[in-house]
């Protein structure tokens, strides 16, 4: 997830996020390259969670960096937990808003892991005096937290109220993923039309789990996914008859499998999908899509446009070679301080007199008339219709460019733009 969907599920600020990196006690697991976007995953919540709380229990951040340092192994880190779980527990007791930070608002649960025959299991019980439901998303959060991967259903003994499931253990290493996108089309006509996405679930059966099964999920995502006829791909997505597949800027290339079913008269599309944890060594998850209709849609007629037939207007203060500085999510996030790593795919913007100007992202270099002008406040991207408003601030005598980022998440996806920062050279 991105750094401002991390901060919104920890209840934090991305500048909290951004100074925790610059400390060394909490970096994102990857860095686009094309886009500069920060990502952290779903197992790094709990690792926040801690950090609040020992700071909540009076570690300072040094210590708390030093005692994450040390750590040397997988080995390492269970030992340390296991040795600290006990007075971390206790300080919980009395420092109520570490404990609610730590588990989302809800108490740590006593979690064991065993091996049989058929793999690794959790267990853990429910104290007489707490509800199963509640014990049940601790039990599943719990898991998460110690670097497991739920992967089976959870099944709740009512008579010794005991909670158990079948897990296994994820790598601490994140491995590449670009498997081959290059795929004979085969058409299903069936599935061809704009889908809601209903949600990520650890396996099929937690769809299925409650009456009102469309709304639960361990993310609501609020957006569409449109399957194209002929398999014509549209932002990060194509498809063939059975597979879903995915090549995002972040290097990852996925051929997830799907299958279709009708539920109470409603079409939904079950995707084995290969997520951050099978990355890891972990196995697919599982998306869930229901059909909103059968249209024939074309990327070119989904993508958002924008009003690019703007009058130019002198701006001089523009003109120049712009060189890239840092990648925000929001205007606010600025910072003149700028990134650890600087983004590398928008590399260079120049701006010449009369409203013509050269941008080069990754090795593709956009120049001509044809392809993009300026205007006073705006760069009009005439090659994908998004008219990309620039501002500029200067800063203890340096001049820094702050612009809109169209990427397909603007244009397919709905989401809100981010931005570029750039250093005049």
């Amino acid at each position: 997830m991105k750094i401002g969907e991390f901060a919104k599920v920890c209840g934090t600020g991305i500048s909290v996020l951004r100074y925790y990196d610059k400390q060394n006690l909490l970096k994102p697991v990857y860095i686009d390259g094309f886009t500069g976007y920060r990502y952290y995953s779903q197992e790094q919540i709990p690792i926040f969670f801690r950090i609040t709380a020992l700071k909540q229990a009076g570690f300072s951040l040094t210590e708390i960096r030093e005692l994450l340092v040390q750590l040397k192994s997988d080995a390492d880190i269970l030992e340390l937990f296991d040795k600290k779980k006990q007075q971390l527990l206790e300080t919980i007791c009395n420092l109520d808003n570490a404990r609610k930070l730590i588990m989302g608002e809800k108490s740590m649960v006593n979690v064991s892991f065993y091996e049989n025959a058929e793999g690794t299991w959790a267990k853990c019980f429910c104290a007489e005096d707490s509800n199963l439901e509640d014990t049940r998303k601790e039990f599943d959060n719990a898991i998460t937290a110690q670097d497991y991967q739920r992967i089976s259903a959870i099944k709740i003994n009512k008579e010794n109220r005991e909670l158990n499931c079948q897990v296994l253990r994820l790598g601490r290493e994140v491995v590449k993923l670009m498997e081959n996108m290059d795929l004979p089309f085969e058409n299903d006509e069936d599935v061809i039309g704009k889908w809601e996405v209903m949600g990520e679930y650890a396996v099929k059966e937690d769809f299925f789990e409650k009456e009102d099964f469309r709304k639960t999920g361990r993310y609501k995502i609020p957006r569409e996914i449109y399957f194209l006829p002929y398999g014509e791909r549209y932002w990060c997505y194509s498809w063939t008859k059975g597979k879903f597949l995915i090549e995002s800027g972040d290097n990852i290339a996925s051929v997830n499998e799907y299958e279709v079913e009708e539920v109470n008269g409603e079409r939904f599309m079950f995707i084995s999908f290969k997520s951050y944890d099978y990355r890891r060594g972990g196995k697919p998850v599982i998306l869930v899509f229901k059909q909103i209709d059968s249209e024939r849609y074309s990327a070119k007629g989904l993508a958002k446009k924008d009003d690019i037939n703007k009058p130019f207007v002198d701006d001089p203060q523009v003109i120049g070679k712009w060189k890239p500085f840092d990648f925000i999510l929001s205007k606010k996030e600025f910072s003149s301080e700028g990134s650890i790593k600087p983004p590398t795919f928008f590399k260079e913007i120049e701006f010449f007199e009369n409203g013509s100007c050269t941008s080069i992202y990754g090795d593709e270099v956009i120049s001509g008339d044809d392809m993009q002008v300026w205007t006073k406040g705006y760069v009009l991207r005439k090659w994908n219709s998004t008219a990309c408003e620039y501002e500029i601030r200067p800063v203890d005598g340096k001049d820094y460019m702050i612009i809109e980022w169209k990427s397909g998440d603007y244009r397919w996806g709905g989401f809100p733009t981010d931005y570029y920062v750039f250093v005049r050279e």
